[in-house]
């Protein structure tokens, strides 16, 4: 009903009338627009995939961790090469059949690091009983019940400070202090000399008396990297707790020394990125599914496989048109036709606007053009009353405009 609304809907009807109602081919710009929300699913995958990678083998390096012969941040090469310089000879076993034959033999110290526990308990303590002294790096829980009863982990140190020694222990009063990082606590019965406290029953280093030597547990087992032996008294205690004989085994067990009861299951053989990894890609699959299965899809023109009756199709449409409340859309298909019919009554060209349709057909009828532009334009209908009302005007118009163009009657066929 308002003014604003008239060339809008004007060039509606003036563009269906033209007969531009053709389905075009999109064009690349909305095909790249539609396409904006699979690329940008697509990004995140790679970049999950990629943090995912980075996370769970983050600072890969040719060797493993605490290798005396990586010379990556992670290895220990380093800490290997000044032992060696300082006449230790480090012993790198084949396997835990070499290593147990090594640490057999007298005068071996054992360096030990095993995160993964590919070596059993019982191998464990076997290796441990065999050798002279043992240095047991990052030990876990299980490894601590194995070789070290009384022991316990009790955490990562509090504070990011340097821990002091505080203890009579060659290597820990030569270093002063220690990085921090995990700790033990032990029972007071037990025979064992707590090393660089972290608080009053917590130390980074314990160590406990065996029978044919000591058995040292090294809570941050970094302390011998080479990017951390250079911190603190880091190296001057990897060096005395290492360099204590003149043979050092230094140890670390791979997936081929785990005891083989059959052939690895699924769980052994899969990564560890791969779950995640495809649980995530799965939600965003689902998610996407979900967002974009609930929206219709472009209309599309395409002729029907049947041939279904006017008046069908009318009333299907004028159903869906009423069950959603659309009587703007209802009567603006309504007016779309009479345009076109009272557009060839009047003899105007197909590319008359709805201004000229108007115009003409007012003065054939000799009524104002504000109640003509009422009946096709302005009027908006309120309620399905509206909606009756203004089908019969429209159908009254259009019959009253045939009679004043050809007032002669219809003829009737003979």
């Amino acid at each position: 009903m308002t003014a604003t609304k008239l060339p809008t809907r004007a060039d509606a009807y003036a563009f269906v009338n033209a007969g531009e109602n053709d389905v075009t081919t999109p064009r690349a710009r909305t095909v790249a627009r539609r396409a904006v929300f699979w690329l940008g699913v697509a990004v995140v995958a790679v970049i999950v995939v990629v943090a995912t990678l980075l996370l769970t083998r983050g600072g890969s390096t040719d060797g493993a961790e605490l290798d005396p012969a990586n010379p990556a941040p992670t290895g220990a090469k380093a800490t290997a090469e000044v032992l060696r310089a300082q006449g230790v000879d480090v012993i790198l076993p084949d396997g835990y059949d070499d290593a147990l034959a090594e640490a057999r033999r007298s005068g071996t110290t054992l360096a030990l690091y095993d995160p993964a526990g590919y070596l059993t308990d019982e191998r464990l303590t076997e290796l441990v009983d065999a050798a002279g002294s043992t240095v047991l790096f990052g030990p876990t829980f299980g490894q601590l019940q194995s070789v070290a009863s009384g022991v316990f982990a009790a955490g990562a140190s509090d504070n990011d400070d340097a821990l002091s020694a505080e203890c009579d222990l060659p290597a820990a009063e030569r270093a002063e202090t220690l990085s921090p990082g995990p700790t033990f606590r032990f029972d007071p019965t037990t025979d064992a000399t707590g090393c660089f406290p972290a608080d009053s029953d917590r130390f980074a280093v314990v160590q406990l008396s065996t029978g044919d030597g000591d058995l040292t547990l090294v809570g941050p087992a970094d302390v011998v990297s080479n990017d951390s032996v250079i911190r603190h008294g880091n190296a001057a205690f990897a060096l005395g707790v290492l360099g204590e004989t003149d043979r050092l085994l230094w140890y670390l067990p791979t997936l081929a020394d785990v005891e083989s009861t059959g052939p690895p299951d699924i769980a052994q053989l899969t990564p560890i990125w791969l779950v995640p990894t495809t649980s995530l890609l799965g939600i965003t699959v689902l998610v996407a599914m979900f967002w974009r299965g609930r929206r219709f899809g472009p209309l599309v023109a395409e002729d029907l496989p049947v041939t279904v009756p006017a008046g069908e199709t009318l009333e299907g449409r004028a159903r869906l048109y009423q069950r959603i409340s659309a009587r703007t859309r209802a009567v603006d298909a309504l007016r779309i036709g009479a345009l076109g019919r009272l557009g060839r009554t009047l003899g105007l060209p197909r590319t008359a606007t709805v201004y000229e349709v108007t115009d003409a057909c007012a003065a054939a009828l000799g009524r104002p053009r504000e109640d003509i532009r009422g009946i096709l334009v302005d009027t908006i209908p309120e309620s399905e009353r509206d909606v009756v009302s203004l089908s019969d005007a429209l159908a009254e118009l259009e019959r009253d405009t045939a009679a004043a163009v050809d007032p002669r009657p219809p003829s009737r066929p003979s």
